[in-house]
């Protein structure tokens, strides 16, 4: 039917494009919702080498039930990376499957075991158990090569490692060494890192 008032042939077209562009918002969040996201929540080893995801509500999910034991979990772009005891690390886009599997990559082979795991700025910094410590800027190759860079070359073990308020990579030695580097760079002294003791 075809309606000759101008006023109302407005608002049936201003009517029409709300609803167009509802749609189209609506569209988009259910693509967006489609991805895999990694959920908001907290990840917990038990003792019995079992990981247990926590929702805000609702009972824990068991995210692993293998055989090693997780040495460190990390939160980086968007995904979660899982160090184990047998020196593979895996990067989870959904936080399921820490040990692989699903949508889970392993982005380290071993034979290393992990010292420290550290999202900081832009990268992800692994410290391994030969003493190297790399940094990754898209997450994968975390033992060198792609888009990863040595930053110390030591032969000193890391203790600790933590990201500053301020965006530095601050790393604790096991021999007693305390180092805060602001460009993610030369963790061990040099360049314009630091000693803070």
């Amino acid at each position: 039917m075809l309606i000759s008032n101008q006023g109302t042939t407005k608002r049936l077209a201003t009517a029409s494009f709300a609803l167009l562009t509802n749609s189209l918002v609506i569209v988009a969040c259910l693509n967006q919702a489609a991805l895999a996201q990694l959920p908001y929540g907290r990840w917990v080893t038990q003792p019995n080498g079992q990981i247990f995801f926590y929702r805000a509500t609702g009972n824990p999910i068991v995210v692993y039930n293998g055989t090693q034991r997780a040495i460190a979990i990390e939160r980086f772009r968007d995904a979660l990376y899982t160090a184990f005891d047998g020196g593979g690390i895996y990067r989870s886009s959904d936080g399921e499957n820490l040990g692989g599997g699903g949508l889970t990559t392993k982005v380290y082979p071993g034979p290393q075991t992990v010292r420290a795991l550290l999202a900081c700025g832009n990268f992800l910094y692994t410290a391994f158990s030969g003493g190297g410590i790399y940094r990754s800027l898209d997450g994968t190759n975390l033992g060198g090569g792609g888009m990863t860079e040595r930053v110390y070359s030591g032969t000193e073990l890391v203790r600790k490692m933590i990201c500053s308020n301020r965006g530095s990579v601050i790393t604790t030695f096991d021999g007693g060494g305390v180092y805060e580097s602001p460009d993610g760079l030369n963790l061990g002294g040099s360049g314009r890192t630091f000693r803070l003791n």
